[in-house]
């Protein structure tokens, strides 16, 4: 059987994402169409029966670390995807350098979110940690989700599904900004270039050169790409399905919630995201 080749294998890569992207889109539309169809949509956005908010509003600060981040991957993603499909002239160079600048923000943005999360007066951490009930109760989540049952559990802010997205963004991000560095050639540090020093010394040497070492890390991180834009997707539907009064608030957007008193409460519905920011991103962020 011949080896596949390097090129082959990202074709395979684009073909495999371009499709099961195609095939979310399709799952989203369905599960809308079962919204309505259960009577889901018009109990939230016609009687205005949403989900009830526990504690006090989200600070400015998490605010405007998600908003940022949420902009800052946006930028990522449109010019990661030109820089890896160009679809115009002339834009190669600057969509670079758009990716450097936002890349930077990103990163200072993760190391200040988890900062505020440990450290800062209000720190939430606990608010994304996953306990044994979370655990015990996850079923019952997945079943909400899927139209099995009516409600879903109420353990607090954030169900065990949002803390798992929120979590797995941690270490995704850390990836994709080692990776995102990695990418780095140009030798601005005494003769050395990131990829060199982030690289060389370790996987390098492991697969025989850096330049190897470069296309194993490019292929994580356009893996990873892929992820958040699919994550991001998925909580970006839940959001404004499951609590779209959250979403207008935490983005400052004019909302009739709070007018209409109306929570639904009685059946223990978790908020989809409660507006809260997720230490995540791009996007991205799932459930």
């Amino acid at each position: 059987m011949a080896e596949i080749t390097l090129t082959e294998l990202n074709v395979w890569l684009d073909v495999g994402f371009t499709i099961l992207y195609v095939v979310l889109v399709v799952a989203l539309v369905g599960h809308f169409i079962g919204n309505v169809l259960t009577g889901r949509i018009k109990k939230r956005f016609v009687h205005k029966q949403w989900p009830h908010h526990e504690g006090p509003p989200v600070p400015f600060l998490p605010k405007f670390l998600h908003f940022q981040h949420v902009f800052s991957m946006f930028a990522l993603a449109f010019s990661g995807l030109y820089i890896r499909f160009p679809f115009f002239d002339g834009g190669r160079t600057a969509m670079r350098w758009v990716h450097y600048v936002f890349m930077i923000i990103v990163t200072i943005n993760l190391i200040w979110r988890l900062w505020y999360a440990f450290y800062a007066k209000q720190r939430d951490y606990k608010e994304f940690a996953i306990t044994k009930e979370d655990i015990v109760t996850a079923p019952k989540v997945i079943l909400y989700y899927t139209f099995v049952k009516n409600s879903k559990p109420h353990l607090g802010k954030y169900n065990v599904m949002q803390k798992g997205t929120y979590t797995l963004f941690v270490p995704l991000l850390i990836l994709q900004a080692y990776t995102g560095f990695a990418l780095v050639a140009d030798q601005f540090i005494f003769g050395y270039s990131p990829r060199d020093l982030l690289l060389g010394w370790w996987l390098g040497a492991l697969v025989g050169s850096t330049d190897l070492a470069g296309w194993y890390a490019r292929t994580a991180h356009y893996v990873i790409t892929w992820l958040f834009i699919i994550l991001t997707t998925i909580h970006a539907y839940l959001s404004m399905t499951e609590d779209f009064p959250a979403f207008q608030s935490f983005f400052g957007l004019p909302s009739d919630h709070d007018s209409h008193g109306a929570h639904d409460d009685a059946h223990g519905h978790d908020t989809e995201p409660h507006g809260a920011p997720a230490l995540n991103p791009s996007a991205s962020k799932a459930e």
